[in-house]
């Protein structure tokens, strides 16, 4: 196999994840921020994802928590995503076939969250 080709896959998981908990972390801590110092009191319910993008991009504490967290929670999900394009482009078959069904179980199991 080509390690130019696998080092390349490699960075790019890396930066992906890399992305993911960076973005999720300025966003947590930019929400944690505005809350101390607006003081902002937890709603008893979390709102719906349309309702947080919207506040969030209003700056409201409490919704870039919600946003930095969804953000934590679905890196791991673009991480899998991204190593079934790097088994395909490497041409690892098997395992870009297992890491799609990974992914396909990640949607069930969070279509199932959702419904229930």
């Amino acid at each position: 196999m080509d390690t130019d080709k696998e080092r390349q896959i490699d960075h790019l998981i890396h930066y992906t994840l890399l992305a993911g908990v960076s973005t999720s972390a300025i966003l947590l801590i930019l929400g944690l921020l505005i809350i101390l110092v607006r003081d902002t009191p937890r709603p008893e319910v979390a709102p719906p994802l349309s309702e947080i993008l919207r506040q969030a991009f209003m700056a409201n504490g409490v919704d870039l928590l919600y946003l930095g967290l969804l953000l934590l929670m679905i890196t791991p999900i673009a991480r899998v995503m991204m190593l079934v394009y790097g088994y395909a482009r490497i041409g690892w078959w098997r395992f870009a076939l297992i890491s799609l069904l990974v992914v396909v179980l990640l949607g069930i199991g969070l279509a199932l969250g959702i419904e229930g």
